[in-house]
């Protein structure tokens, strides 16, 4: 399943996602993070339109995404 973020908006306005998980990844020299979505037993990546796992380079940058959402929570792993 692609989710990118209509998608996702989609998803829950209709109240099917089950939770969402920020992830850090290490990429090269950096640290980024990724949005896993959980809809019934599906976990998918959010991606961009172009294919691939959106990054963020911040927590709050991906924080604000959900909280755009109208969602209140979110999970956090800092290693996976």
């Amino acid at each position: 399943m692609r989710i990118e973020e209509q998608t996702l908006r989609t998803l829950v306005a209709a109240g099917s996602v089950r939770q969402l998980v920020a992830q850090r990844v290490r990429r090269e020299d950096r640290w980024a993070w990724l949005l896993q979505v959980h809809v019934g037993i599906v976990e998918a990546p959010l991606e961009t339109r172009r294919g691939g796992p959106r990054e963020f380079r911040t927590l709050d940058a991906l924080a604000g995404l959900v909280d755009s959402l109208g969602l209140g929570e979110l999970t956090v792993k800092l290693s996976s």
